[in-house]
C-alpha cells in the first residue's frame, strides 16, 4: 500500500512541473514594425528609397521565420513594407482600413490574429504599434516617435496569460537613413 502511494504522490509532484510547463506554451508570434521610411509627397505617400531598402532587410530578418498571414492598413506604406516579405512566403495579405475610430482598427487587427493558424507579421504605424501589443496582452510601450523605423518587435502569445515581447531592430539604423 505504501508503494502504490508513494508511486501517486511521486506521479502528483512529477506532474505538476509539467502542468506549469504548458501554460507558458505560446501559441503564436505575432512580428510588428512600422512602415518604411515614407516620402513626404501626399497623404499617401510611398515608402522612399530608404523604406524600400528597410523592406527588403524585412525579407532577411524573417528568413527563417514561418509565417502565415500580413496584416497591413490601407496606406501604400504599410502595404509596400510587407510586398517583399509577401512575395517572398506566399502569404496573403488582410487590409485593415485605419478609419476614423481606433478601438475599432486595433479590435479588427486582434479579431484577425486570434482567427488565423499561425504566425502573423503587421505593419502599422507609430501609434498603432503600441496599442496592438497591448491589445494583445503585451507590456504598455511608448507611441514610437516620428523618426523610428527600425524596431522590430516580436511578441508571443501564451495560451494563459500575459504575452511576452522582444523588442530588436532591423535594416539600417534608423539615424542611419535620413
Amino acid at each position: 500500500m505504501f508503494r502504490l502511494i508513494s508511486f501517486g504522490l511521486l506521479a502528483l509532484l512529477g506532474y505538476l512541473p509539467i502542468a506549469q510547463a504548458n501554460a507558458a506554451i505560446v501559441s503564436k508570434t505575432v512580428i510588428l514594425v512600422r512602415h518604411g521610411e515614407k516620402t513626404t509627397q501626399g497623404r499617401d505617400p510611398s515608402l522612399n528609397d530608404a523604406g524600400k531598402l528597410r523592406a527588403q532587410a524585412l525579407v532577411e530578418s524573417l528568413t527563417d521565420t514561418p509565417l502565415t498571414l500580413a496584416i497591413s492598413t490601407q496606406f501604400k506604406r504599410t502595404q509596400e513594407t510587407l510586398a517583399p516579405l509577401i512575395a517572398a512566403k506566399g502569404i496573403p495579405l488582410i487590409v485593415i482600413d485605419a478609419g476614423r475610430e481606433m478601438d475599432k482598427h486595433i479590435a479588427a487587427i486582434v479579431d484577425s490574429i486570434m482567427a488565423q493558424e499561425g504566425n502573423v507579421v503587421i505593419a502599422g504605424h507609430s501609434n498603432t504599434v503600441p496599442l496592438i501589443i497591448k491589445a494583445l496582452r503585451g507590456p504598455e510601450i511608448p507611441q514610437l516617435g516620428e523618426d523610428e523605423y527600425d524596431n522590430l518587435f516580436i511578441l508571443s502569445l501564451h495560451q494563459d496569460g500575459p504575452s511576452s515581447l522582444i523588442k530588436t531592430q532591423y535594416g539600417a539604423s534608423s539615424s542611419n537613413t535620413q
